[in-house]
């Protein structure tokens, strides 16, 4: 027998190890696009933006519609959310992992993910000798390494960047898996 963590009862076989009840979903439709959350509430603009993604994208089975699930996060010290998808009810049920994850923000928060991400990225991956630290321009590296885009340095997948338009409100997409 398995167990997952300490002082959890042992599961008998792997299909007892994870399981989710669907029941508590509820359906929502969006721009003729299908969706479930786990909220009666009316979604989030920035869960719709992520609809129009996956709808765009042509993430769906025929008549089957997909999960999202909004997590609230700080990872880019912004307020960021995070959308997990799962693209079916049964994938939902049955892993405890999404099919895919996205971030949604607006325009600024963008921009200062993309600034604190960049940042990051001289502090992490360049390796610059301390004596000559001070020559480097790191905004003028900055700018140069935007000509690719934000998507580029905020979306893990491909390096795009969607965009969405709820309520007169401009919101960007990553996919982050």
């Amino acid at each position: 027998m398995q167990t997952d963590k300490i002082g959890q009862m042992p599961f008998k076989d792997e299909e007892e190890k994870f399981s989710r009840d669907p029941r508590r979903l509820a359906k929502h439709t969006f721009n003729t696009f299908d969706f479930y959350t786990d909220s009666t509430d009316e979604p989030s603009d920035r869960l719709k933006a992520v609809a129009v993604t996956l709808r765009d994208d042509g993430y769906h089975i025929e008549d089957e519609p997909c999960v999202i699930i909004e997590e609230e996060l700080s990872e880019y010290n912004v307020d960021d959310y995070r959308f997990d998808i799962w693209q079916t009810v049964n994938s939902y049920k049955s892993f405890k992992h999404s099919d895919r994850e996205y971030t949604v923000m607006t325009d600024s928060e963008a921009d200062k993910a993309w600034d604190e991400a960049l940042d990051s990225y001289i502090d992490e991956c360049l390796d610059i000798p301390e004596n000559v630290r001070h020559y480097f321009d790191e905004e003028k590296w900055k700018d140069d390494a935007r000509i690719d885009g934000r998507g580029h340095s905020l979306n893990h997948y491909d390096g795009g960047e969607e965009e969405a338009n709820i309520n007169d409100v401009d919101y960007y997409i990553y996919r982050r898996n």
